[in-house]
This record gives C-alpha cells, structure tokens and sequence, in this order.
C-alpha cells in the first residue's frame, strides 16, 4: 500500500516503542493497527503473543481479515489474541480464579483489575505478551482504563504498546439515551491517562492525512471540527452550533426521512440518528412500506449465524465428523438463503473452534464456545436484515463507514445547555463516517421513557387515550424456551413444525403479530406471516415490561386498572438467528428433545415499535 509518511512512522516503528497515535476519522487508523500488527509477526514476533484490544465486537473479523491481508501465511492472523477488553477480561478471570462467575462486566473487571495488580500467576502470564495493541482510547475510561493501565505496566520491558485515540471522538462518556447530563464528572479516559504518565513513557505521534474521502468539504469537516473540539476554547453552547453549521455547510443537501418518497434504497447508505427510539420510529416507517433496510444499534441479540442450527439443531451426537457434517449441510443449508458460505468454510469456521482429533467437532466443546453471551465475533451477523441501507444510532456506527451518510441531527431537548460539548462530539462522529456525501435531515421529536430492563417506550395519552408505542424484539425476548419449552409446546412435533416454519421464513421483510395465549399464562405467541403455524413465544420479561407501561399509562391518564393487550400487532422477523445453550444449561432442561440434549435452536429476529391500545382489568387478578 502507499502509506504515507506518518503511517509509515507507526507501522515501522520498533516493535518495544511505546506510541500514543493521535488518529482523526479517516486517517487510516484500522488500517495502519492491522499493518503494524502484519509487520511484527514478520519480523519475528510471534502472533500469539501479540495482544489487540478492539472497542467493538463489529470490528474483530473486519480487523482479523485485514490483518491477513498483509501476511503472507494468512493463518498467523487467527492466532494473533483479537478481542474486545471485556472478553479479555473475562478469560484472565475464568483462567485464573476457580470461583469466577460473569455476573456484571464491571464486577468482571473490577476482579480483573485486582488479579493484575496481586497475582503473580497473572503477571507472568502477562510477561508473554510481546506487543500489546488498543484501539479507540478515548472511550476507554474508568476501571477498563485502569486495568489497560495496569496490563501496559505488567509487560516486560522489551514488550512494545501501541495506543489509537482521538479525544475528538469520545463519545462513550455520553450514552444512547441520554438526554441531559448528569451530576457526576466524566471519567477522564486512557488517552488522558496515558499523557499524564500513568502507564509510564510513551512517544506521542500523530497521523495526519485523511484517506477517507476525496471530498473538499468533508475533507474540510473533518480537519477544521477536530481541531475546535482538540482545542475547547469556547463555551459548550457556542461549541456545539459551530459544529452543527460546519456539519450543515459540509452537507451536500437536506436528508429524507424514512418513508418520504425521496428514501433512497441502497446498500452503501448509513442513517444515522442520535437515540434508538429514533432508528425504531424510521424502521417502523420502513417495514411498513415493505423496505428492505438493516438495523445496527446495542440492545438487540447477537446474530450468531443461522446455518449453524440449521444444520446443527436436531443432531445430538458428542462428536460430528467432516462427512457427517457435509450430510447435515446439503440437506438442511445447501440452496436456500442461509447458506451464507460454502460448506468447507462453514465447517473450517467450527473446526478451528471446536476440532478434536480425527477430523470431527467436540460438540460439549463448541456448545461452550458458541454459548457464551458473546460469541466469536467471526460467526456473528453485524446487522438485523440482510440488505438495505443501515439504519443506527451513531454510538453503534463508532468506528464504520460508508460511501453515503444521512445523518439526521436531533432536535434539542436540554435547554440549559447541560453536555453540549459531549454532543458535539456525538454530532462530529456521525458527520464523519462518510466516504462521498453527506445529507442532513432533522430527527424525530421523542422523549422516550424506558422500563428497569431497557426496553424503549412512548406514551401516546391524547385525549386520555390508553396507549403507548412499545420496542418489541430486545435482547431476552425470544430465548430458547419460547422455542422448544415443554410448558410452552404439547409435543416434540410441536416444536420440530415450530423450526421448520421458521427455517422456511423468506429473507424478505414480513409482517407478524404476537397473540396472547390465555391458557398458558398470557404468554405471547408469535404467529407466522399465514396466521396458522408459531413461530415462537415471547419472553416472561416482556409482559412484566408490558404490566409496567400498563401502569404509567394508567396514571397518566387517570385511568382504571389497565392491563396488556391481548395482541401486538405489526412487528417485523429481519432474518434469522441460531441460539446455543452451553452445556449442563439449567434452561436446557426445560426443552423438548432433542434440544434438550443439542441446546442448539433456530429463532426468527424480530423487531418492533408497535402501538399498543392497553385495556381495563376485568377483575383484581385479570
């Protein structure tokens, strides 16, 4: 490649130099980690004993196969530890403490943090490391910026580190669905710490030239927003309209909403909106018109890929070989929409996670593995949908790109002021993940409420209307249960119909309504496109949400005792998903065999935001 001369500095660099590499939006950030990380495994370095910490799970495959690009022995790559701090975190913990149970990421690292910094166990494991790489430091704060700090200080002294920040680009200190600040401090993060010396010396570098865009004007936005957001020299107010009118002036026109007749329909198009009731309303629009589009934004389930339970789901053997696994495939997968891969690369991506000797898959060993809640990266799907313009929140696009970018600037909602220098930074990081064009359009009016578990919600009280428009199809909504429970199915058979209506969902958008099944404690049954066959039942969790926003409609509209409904109509299935169970799961136990003993399933991925009517409590115990 034609690096240019800072790029070239960081790729070359010894492999002990210890660099903070300041890297504005488009100037090669991934591309120069990648390349440096090639460079020192052909030097000699080993790519086990290079360590890089990726901000997102999204990037981890982008990254791995753009570090192969530049070896010449490709498998070097899947050797190199690639993961995100809370996956690293989480193997140093159940690696070294017999006792370690997930319960929060942030007890994770609390208790990670101690074993760095006492275990001496921990530390000689840490000594191995040869270089250590992290990306996105300005996002990294608190315990998590503790901890790299704590890990950088562990490295032997021949062991190089390489930062990526852009303090431009903090965002993470100002989440989703915030719409105010709040009355703590924000954590100062790990590119702060580091230029205060707190993992010890490092050289400051900077990359300089933006690569991204061909464009004057937003080669001109990327270069003169960062440098007012660097040099924080004006009021937070001030700072955020400037930002908003370079934002305006490196625009090329006023952005469509979904469902204007304008919309356009392409692959290479990112919508961008600053909260996920926002992306939720726009999708809801589009779904309606039957337009194909994807969803990225935190909160939905992981996508682990569907061929897995398709081809793996009734199939309880403890080991599978090659040619069995070949059967599977070209009677379950081969010639219809999840055939994703070829066969051999299916099998290739199991193996190198689950392969025993004599060419066959410890199938304990891959349920462990792809059981986790967050499963190889490499396996997962990044979006909701198939094909269509991505629609997200600019917290969940971080660090991705595109030829066109609609971004749709919020409509204010904190008149004091409160943040605006954070949502400035939010407003620039949106702006700059174009390649050729970018359109500004207006947001949605929205002041969401959500439930103790996260789920989105809007009272709708009009004229003391019982009503409020609900987010359906959250992590946790549809788990295994829904789909082969015994409580739930009358039979095996039950379930076995339940699978292959899913497995023949076209790729296609469809419309679905969940119905409430009164003799099996109102719980929601998702009804395929036809109406006749089930899909699967909805979560516990959603009607405990359900009974919750009941109740603040209730008051809001000073109604009597209101319960759910017995319908949600208008959700939409976005494709398709596999669910594993680790072994000896206590939810295993709960299902129909043959999953019961395989803990491998298929489930429709489905989305909502759907108004829901909520009507009056026949009894006290309705």
């Amino acid at each position: 490649m034609n690096w240019d001369d800072s790029q070239r500095g960081v790729i070359e660099a010894p492999h002990a130099a210890r660099l903070l590499v300041g890297a504005g939006p488009g100037t090669g950030k991934t591309s120069v980690a990648c390349a440096r990380v090639a460079r020192l495994i052909q030097n000699g370095l080993g790519p086990e004993s290079v360590w890089l910490i990726s901000f997102t799970r999204t990037a981890v495959q982008e990254i791995r196969d753009r570090i192969a690009d530049h070896l010449d022995d490709r498998e070097d790559a899947f050797a190199v530890n690639l993961a995100t701090l809370d996956s690293y975190a989480w193997s140093i913990h159940s690696g070294f403490e017999g006792s370690a149970a997930l319960t929060t990421y942030e007890e994770n690292i609390a208790s990670v943090l101690e074993l760095v910094r006492s275990d001496e166990a921990v530390e000689e494991y840490l000594r191995g490391v040869g270089h250590l790489v992290v990306d996105e430091a300005q996002d990294i704060v608190g315990l998590r910026s503790d901890l790299v700090i704590e890990m950088a200080r562990k490295l032997d002294d021949d062991a190089g580190v390489t930062v990526f920040a852009d303090d431009a680009q903090a965002i993470y200190g100002f989440a989703e669905e915030r719409d105010a600040s709040t009355d703590a401090p924000p954590e100062p993060p790990l590119s702060v710490a580091i230029r205060r010396g707190e993992a010890g010396p490092f050289t400051e570098v900077e990359l300089t030239k933006v690569h991204r865009t061909r464009s004057r004007r937003l080669k001109a936005l990327f270069a003169a927003s960062r440098r007012r957001l660097l040099e924080d020299i004006v009021p937070p107010a001030e700072l955020l309209d400037t930002i908003r009118n370079d934002v305006q002036a490196a625009s090329r026109g006023r952005a469509p909403r979904a469902g204007d007749s304008g919309f356009p329909d392409r692959d290479d198009l990112l919508v961008l909106f600053r909260r996920r009731a926002e992306v939720l309303i726009a999708s809801s629009f589009l779904a309606s018109a039957g337009k194909p589009h994807r969803l990225r934004m935190s909160g939905f389930p992981e996508r682990l890929v569907p061929w897995i339970g398709a081809a793996l789901s009734e199939t309880v053997s403890v080991r599978l070989g090659r040619h069995a696994f070949m059967d599977l495939w070209a009677e379950r997968v081969e010639g219809t929409s999840l055939a994703s891969c070829e066969a051999s690369e299916a099998w290739e991506q199991l193996y190198r996670l689950a392969g025993a000797q004599g060419d066959v898959l410890d199938m304990r060993r891959l349920r462990q593995v792809l059981g986790r809640s967050r499963p190889p990266a490499d396996l997962c799907l990044p979006d909701l949908g198939d094909r269509g313009p991505v629609i997200g929140t600019i917290h969940a696009s971080k660090g991705r790109e595109s030829e066109h970018v609609h971004l749709m600037l919020p409509l204010p909602v904190n008149e004091e002021g409160d943040g605006d220098d954070e949502e400035a930074r939010v407003v620039f990081v949106g702006a700059t993940r174009g390649r050729s064009r970018l359109l500004v359009g207006q947001g949605y009016r929205q002041y969401p409420k959500r439930t103790s578990s996260g789920r989105v919600y809007q009272l709708h009280t009009a004229n003391g209307k019982p009503k409020a428009q609900v987010e359906i199809g959250r992590e946790g909504d549809l788990v295994a249960e829904g789909l082969a429970g015994r409580t739930l199915y009358a039979d095996a058979e039950s379930v076995h119909r339940a699978q292959t209506t899913v497995m023949g969902l076209s790729s296609e958008i469809q419309s679905i309504v969940a119905r409430a099944d009164k003799d099996n404690g109102f719980a929601y049954r998702l009804m395929a496109p036809t109406g006749a066959d089930c899909l699967g039942v909805l979560a516990k969790s959603v009607n405990i949400d359900l009974f919750s926003i009941a109740d603040h409609v209730q008051n809001a509209t000073n109604s009597r005792r209101l319960r759910p409904p017995d319908r949600i109509p208008h959700i939409s299935v976005r494709g398709l998903r596999t669910i594993v169970l680790p072994p000896d799961s206590p939810e295993a136990d709960t299902l129909h065999d043959p999953w019961r003993k395989t803990g491998i399933l298929l489930a429709p991925v489905v989305v909502g935001y759907t108004t829901l009517y909520f009507p009056q409590r026949r009894n006290r115990h309705a």
